[in-house]
């Protein structure tokens, strides 16, 4: 993991992007001391690998499976950059000593440890790098359409003795969402959103890397009978600078970490510019964001769509 002296406790909220060397919590803190600052982060350096195939990719999430591990997307150093930036965020490693320290896993201050970092647009350029990835954009055009938007950007960090999630389809495959006299009526609809998944730690069996069910996206359903999901899930194994895609309505679950190491990863979700974004990007961004954005940030954030107008 990346070295990280963390000193006081800034909220994980939509709005917040400032660390201890510039805002002083109420209650007074020291210095965060990080590796990196956003002057580190190259933006005209990206790694695609060596004979990567787009349309295979495609093929597999559309037509397919639903799902494909592209290894090595991303450096050592951007996975580092990015991961000292969300155990700032979420002090997962102060949580993680005070908890072994108390030897149990039901230690009062690690049940209150919220994982989940919103709003990473906000919270350095490290993430506008992640996000602009030209293998993200690719796939998303081509699938979701050339305006395709974020609908969310997140990260989140799951401590040793967490458990995981209960088998579910992310937005916009919610159940109160369809028809209730037509449940079968997304069968047929265009794919409404892509999940892409950055490794910023590794992924594995132990830790409790990502459960999908193969298949599952070609009828969305909602995985009521869970005992039918796990026993048709695969797991997700990688490492740090990976990523995994896979088709929004793909039954999927976090699973319990087991390991005594932290799993963290960045929750890219992808949708076409005509359907609602799950958060409210261009909303909370900051405005010097906006001003500075290149043409592939505006266009996650849908800043040039035109809709809804206003009519007179």
């Amino acid at each position: 993991m990346a070295a990280l002296s963390v000193g006081c406790f800034a909220n994980v909220n939509n709005t917040n992007d400032g660390f201890c060397s510039a805002h002083m919590h109420p209650k007074g803190c020291k210095t965060a001391e990080l590796k990196y600052s956003d002057d580190d982060v190259d933006m005209n350096n990206y790694i695609v690998p060596d004979n990567l195939d787009i349309s295979q990719i495609v093929e597999k999430i559309t037509k397919g499976d639903g799902w494909f591990h592209i290894s090595g997307v991303f450096s050592a150093k951007d996975a580092e950059m990015a991961r000292e930036r969300i155990l700032y965020h979420t002090h997962a490693e102060e949580f993680l000593e005070q908890a072994l320290d108390h030897h149990t896993d039901n230690d009062e201050l690690h049940n209150k440890f919220n994982g989940l970092v919103w709003a990473l647009v906000n919270k350095g350029k490290i993430f506008e790098k992640m996000a602009e990835h030209p293998v993200i954009l690719n796939i998303s055009s081509i699938v979701l359409g050339e305006k395709s938007q974020i609908s969310s950007l997140a990260a989140n960090t799951v401590l040793p003795g967490k458990p995981g999630q209960l088998p579910h389809l992310d937005y916009p495959y919610y159940r109160n969402f369809y028809p209730s006299n037509n449940p079968t009526i997304m069968d047929s609809a265009p794919p409404l959103a892509v999940q892409f998944v950055t490794l910023l730690t590794e992924f594995n069996k132990d830790n409790g890397g990502t459960a999908l069910r193969p298949h599952s996206h070609h009828q969305p359903r909602y995985p009521e009978d869970k005992e039918d999901f796990f026993k048709n899930a695969i797991q997700v194994e990688g490492n740090a600078g990976d990523v995994v895609v896979f088709a929004g309505a793909l039954q999927h679950c976090a699973m319990p970490n087991k390991s005594k190491m932290i799993r963290a990863g960045i929750l890219q979700h992808m949708a076409p510019v005509y359907v609602k974004p799950f958060e409210n990007m261009a909303e909370y961004v900051r405005e010097d964001i906006k001003e500075r954005a290149s043409p592939e940030l505006r266009r996650l954030l849908a800043l040039d769509h035109p809709y809804p107008i206003l009519k007179a």
